[in-house]
């Protein structure tokens, strides 16, 4: 029987995030982690240096120590983070160039990939609707040198729906409002899906698409979502809400020591 835990978005919180995640990984017994995406980034943190230094080195080392724990860790890509995978500063990205490369290095050090089937359920950062199909690449890490996965990459971080303020009907794998996906479905893809990418004030399960974006906080320190976490039973494949002790005033006082 393996136990998976389902991480939503952490935004360059790791040092707040994962203790909690770790606690609930003991008491649940899980052996797999599965985060959604969107490592790095911070409304009104793009000079921080410092911020993406301590945090990307604290998410790699606290994956180190799951691996060597024997838990299996997947790491998959979000929209925040495949401009550094790709090269290219976006606007809300690192402004240092020099730094902006080694945000590059470290997330290319996870083993990113796209998407992953869990049960009856297939993961990924915002989700597949009707323009974008599931290519079997996508479910295991990708390979930057690789042409084909590089052009792809670079596709995804460029097409941005209209509900994200973009040009296109609907978003990519890693830009995809999830109504997109309810509006659009694509019909190729039998599993329930879950994403990350749109924050919520906590996970329902009973949506179409369920979104466990519960980490949230904006550039004031106001913290939106709850930080439920999502458990997965693959014996059951059934999948259970767990609350945490994210939204309280000690983490809002914490918030401000990040920086």
């Amino acid at each position: 029987m393996t136990k998976t835990i389902l991480v939503g978005d952490t935004h360059l919180k790791a040092r707040l995030i994962l203790p909690i995640v770790e606690k609930v990984i003991s008491e649940q017994d899980c052996q797999r982690v599965i985060f959604l995406g969107d490592y790095v980034d911070w409304s009104g943190q793009e000079n921080n240096i410092k911020l993406y230094a301590k945090d990307l080195t604290y998410l790699t080392e606290w994956k180190e120590k799951m691996l060597d724990r024997g838990l299996e860790v997947i790491n998959l890509i979000g929209n925040h983070d495949i401009f550094y995978v790709i090269n290219f500063q976006a606007p809300f990205s690192l402004k240092n160039k020099e730094a902006f490369l080694a945000v590059q290095d470290s997330l290319l050090d996870l083993d990113l990939q796209i998407a992953y089937k869990l049960g009856n359920y297939l993961v990924s950062h915002a989700g597949y609707n009707l323009l974008f199909d599931l290519d079997d690449w996508h479910l295991s890490p990708f390979d930057i040198d690789n042409n084909i996965h590089f052009k792809e990459l670079v596709r995804f971080a460029n097409a941005v729906g209209m509900k994200r303020g973009g040009g296109e009907m609907a978003g990519s794998p890693v830009w995809a409002d999830f109504r997109e996906i309810e509006l659009i479905p694509n019909e190729n893809i039998r599993l329930k899906q879950i994403v990350g990418h749109t924050p919520q004030t906590h996970i329902n399960i009973n949506q179409s698409v369920i979104s466990v974006d519960t980490f949230a906080v904006d550039k004031d320190f106001n913290i939106y979502g709850n930080g439920d976490l999502l458990i997965h039973d693959d014996q059951t494949n059934e999948i259970t809400v767990i609350q945490s002790e994210w939204k309280t005033l000690e983490t809002c006082e914490a918030l401000k020591n990040l920086i």
